[in-house]
């Protein structure tokens, strides 16, 4: 494959990537990316691996496309420890992997993920909608004290990604929810105003739409 192919298919997997809504259409973008070694296929497969997982319903599925997820965005990493997409989607997919795996394995992957994550923010905490440090709140939200779960670190790291992504509905629901669980109703209530009265955002059209629903559903509950 020459450079020009190589270039025109990475176009064409974020294309579809960023049609993420339609079925089939990451699937899609797996065929174009799958049998390079570049980091800029190895990143998008393991971007790729991660939307599929999340998608997916059956728990031995999550556990198999996470695990490709992991071992594409190392590959990303080795390429270039100084490029932040590897370490980023190696983290989100050892945090989905971890919920889906449980136990030891599990506890073990969410240290992991935490470590790309930290690795990620320090690089460059503003990718992808300040996403290192969205999920760093997620995960220390969710995890146990005995794994390092922490409410503080959490607020922190939620605070930090507002204020660098003002918008990114994904940040916002999260941070919706740990309000709720801290018993900071009104907070939450302003956090899911604000989802659903943003503007749909053309390259996150897939999770705005998704959030939207999910923060009326939740408002109605409150």
């Amino acid at each position: 494959m020459t450079t020009d192919d190589f270039t025109e298919a990475i176009k064409r997997a974020d294309e579809l990537y960023n049609q993420r809504g339609r079925p089939g259409a990451v699937g899609q973008s797996l065929v174009l990316l799958t049998g390079h070694e570049q980091i800029d296929s190895q990143w998008r497969l393991a971007r790729a691996y991660f939307f599929l997982g999340q998608e997916t319903t059956s728990i031995k599925a999550k556990r198999q496309l996470h695990a490709l997820g992991i071992e594409a965005g190392r590959k990303a990493a080795r390429l270039s420890d100084e490029r932040v997409e590897g370490h980023f989607w190696s983290g989100v997919n050892l945090a989905l992997f971890a919920e889906a795996a449980k136990g030891l394995k599990g506890a073990m992957a969410l240290l992991r993920a935490r470590k790309e994550l930290a690795r990620a923010s320090e690089i460059s905490a503003d990718y992808h909608g300040a996403g290192p440090l969205r999920v760093m709140g997620r995960l220390y939200h969710k995890a146990p004290r005995l794994i390092g779960g922490s409410l503080s670190r959490s607020r922190e790291c939620f605070d930090r990604a507002i204020e660098l992504a003002p918008s990114n509905s994904v940040t916002l629901i999260y941070a919706a929810e740990f309000a709720l669980d801290v018993k900071e109703s009104s907070r939450a209530v302003a956090l899911l105003e604000k989802i659903i009265a943003s503007p749909v955002d053309p390259l996150w059209e897939f999770e705005n739409l998704r959030d939207k629903a999910r923060a009326h559903e939740m408002l109605e509950q409150l």
